[in-house]
């Protein structure tokens, strides 16, 4: 394992911008791949397959897009300084870490002789888009005999290295509460859609909560709703025709999209009537991957090289239940960079537990292939 040169990479991908669309990064990695002595197959979005080794396959996937920029940076967000033992940048911890983690291990192992195959997978669209879009998912076609994987999604603090055992569904939907534009020196003669949100709030508010026991951890998970935006700003001195609220579904892993999708039309109808319009914006449902087995293969991967392992699950979504619902192909998440980094102004990794995640998933990958 070489740290420099790890870090070198990190800081080399957080300089290149990839919040728009990830073709540059795409390259960027496809360069480096084929120069460690891979045969790469990419698309039109910038999505990356390569492989090494013959057999039953295990995956590592990391997504190479990164949410904006936001303002109020104290580091250049796309300068990928290094300061205090931490690699600071957009997308240092979520999730251009794993993807800097996927490359040393990628020369690594090209350089040793695996007894099954490796496939790695750097995809795009990741970050809050629907399926039909998501960079996996487009994939999924070209993924044969692939027996397990992780997901190198940032898990690490420090000497603790999380094992996400599964992740939770996203539903995102958008409602659009109808009433009648007009001036608001007459407010008598015409429908305030906002003055109906109210209704609206109390409906999804009795939506049930529901609980879900994950037997390998021995703990209970819940699902929530959350009203995430609502706008209707069409001037001061406007009665808006219309009023919308964003909602965001956190589901539990054995909930189809459309359960939820009916609860809200249910709640809608009863606080509005007819007057509104549901509108899907993404819907993707979560999972858990039930293997023992591979969990106690990852904990003993952690702990020989002195770290501690952390199992548990995971409450944002990820592409790992896209993997599974839609290709069987079970995984977990371990990866370095910290999940609170993620997202944030001055988002960083740090640098001694980058190190540690991709020793550790090296050491999965070994005990995997029983070399």
């Amino acid at each position: 394992m070489n740290k420099d040169r790890l870090v070198k990479t990190l800081q080399s991908l957080v300089r290149i911008p990839s919040f728009q669309d990830s073709l540059k990064v795409s390259k960027w990695v496809k360069d480096e791949m084929e120069g460690i002595g891979f045969n790469v197959r990419s698309d039109k979005d910038g999505n990356l397959i390569a492989e090494t080794g013959k057999g039953q396959g295990f995956l590592l996937n990391a997504h190479l897009d990164t949410v904006g920029l936001g303002e109020g940076w104290k580091h250049d967000p796309l300068g990928g300084i290094v300061e205090d033992g931490k690699v600071y940048g957009r997308g240092a911890s979520d999730c251009k870490a794993g993807v800097a983690a996927m490359l040393e291990i990628a020369r690594i192992i090209a350089k040793e002789r695996v007894k099954k195959r490796v496939v790695f997978t750097f995809t795009a669209y990741e970050e809050g888009y629907p399926i039909e879009r998501n960079g996996v998912h487009t994939i999924l076609p070209g993924l044969k005999n692939i027996e397990k994987g992780l997901i190198l999604e940032p898990t690490t603090e420090g000497n603790e290295i999380g094992i996400a055992v599964g992740c939770r569904g996203t539903g995102r939907y958008n409602i659009e509460i109808i009433g009648k534009r007009g001036h608001s020196s007459r407010p008598d003669l015409y429908d305030n859609p906002i003055y109906k949100f109210p209704g609206l709030l109390s409906e999804i508010e009795k939506v049930p909560k529901r609980e879900m026991r994950i037997p390998l951890l021995g703990e209970t998970i819940s699902d929530t709703v959350t009203i995430t935006e609502i706008w209707a700003k069409e001037g001061h001195n406007v009665i808006p025709g219309k009023c919308e609220v964003g909602i965001d579904r956190r589901s539990l892993p054995d909930e189809k999209p459309e359960h939820f999708r009916d609860l809200l039309e249910k709640a809608c109808r009863k606080s509005l009537g007819e007057k509104f319009n549901l509108l899907k914006r993404s819907a993707i449902q979560g999972y858990y991957f039930d293997d023992r087995a591979f969990l106690e293969l990852c904990k003993s991967a952690i702990l020989s090289k002195g770290f501690k392992p952390r199992p548990y699950f995971k409450l944002a979504r990820t592409d790992a239940c896209i993997l599974y619902n839609f290709a069987g192909i079970g995984a977990f998440m371990i990866g370095p960079g910290s999940i609170k980094q993620g997202h944030v102004i001055d988002e960083n990794c740090d640098i001694k537990g980058m190190l540690n995640a991709t020793e550790a998933v090296l050491g999965v990958i070994r005990r995997w292939d029983g070399s």
